[in-house]
């Protein structure tokens, strides 16, 4: 499901559309464009992939005021079904007035953000 880079416009309530932007739609290079309604337009690329294991993706484009980010989605499965798991780095711009927008701001919505996508994409999983 990760590996379609389109599909995030059915489990992200924030992207609007997704569109592939390289001619390639799987692997290290595909890239999407998401259409964030208001909030702009952010353009994300695949740095590593393994199939049915993880990929992982870096944001190189956004309005945002983020310097780098880059997120690493692991799927693995257990007895009971499929566990998913993330990790995120990135970086303000800004320097220390950057950092204080994240502690103050960026990271809580960022948590926010993520726990209804994961939960939107765990309700379009199972009801596909």
């Amino acid at each position: 499901m990760l590996s379609d880079l389109e599909a995030v416009q059915h489990y992200n309530p924030a992207v609007k559309q997704a569109n592939y932007i390289t001619d390639h739609k799987q692997g290290t290079g595909a890239a999407r464009a998401c259409d964030l309604g208001k909030d702009g337009q952010v353009k994300e690329r695949v740095i590593d992939w393994k199939p049915g294991e993880y990929i992982t993706m870096e944001l190189y484009e956004s309005p945002w005021p983020v310097k780098f980010m880059q997120w690493k989605t692991t799927v693995k499965p257990t007895g009971e079904g499929t566990l998913l798991s993330q990790t995120m780095e990135y970086q303000m711009k800004f320097g220390l007035l950057g950092s204080l927008m994240n502690t103050l701001v960026m990271k809580n919505k960022m948590d926010q953000t993520l726990a209804k996508v994961f939960e939107s994409l765990k309700d379009y999983v199972e009801n596909k």
